[in-house]
């Protein structure tokens, strides 16, 4: 059973070489991988601007929008409620973590956007777990 570290008690565990992990680290790096794309396409400097502006000239489709919304959603629970307040419990950061990974790994499979602009632009080879299914875009 895994145990539920308060805020101060995850933090602390962190810094411990025994426990450091890089699941916060590679969520929040892919979401800001996703965000850097949008953000160049669009040419405008805020994730959700961006995404708005980039649905409006139809360069994503509106399924595309609400999965690149709810990564900066979530991104930003993850990063701006971590230290507020009492912070977040370590079940919460995993569940937003979790969901993070969740919504990064659908938009790799279905986005035709970041089919184009980021795995074939940068050549990018896919693991098994994020091969693209376009199968439903139109584009």
């Amino acid at each position: 059973m895994s145990k539920n570290l308060s805020h101060q008690e995850w933090v602390l565990e962190q810094f411990t070489p025994k426990y450091l992990k890089t699941s916060y680290r590679n969520a929040v790096l892919h979401s800001s991988i996703i965000e850097g794309v949008l953000v160049v396409e669009s040419r405008i400097n805020k994730f959700d601007y961006a995404n708005k502006f980039l649905l409006c000239d139809k360069k994503i489709d509106s399924s595309e929008f609400c999965i690149f919304n709810k990564i900066r959603d979530i991104r930003n629970r993850l990063v701006h409620r971590i230290f507020k307040k009492r912070g977040l419990s370590q079940n919460e950061i995993n569940k937003l973590i979790k969901d993070l990974v969740q919504e990064i790994l659908l938009a790799y499979k279905k986005s035709a956007f970041l089919d184009k602009k980021l795995f074939e632009k940068y050549q990018i080879p896919r693991p098994q777990n994020i091969k693209p299914d376009l199968t439903d875009q139109t584009k």
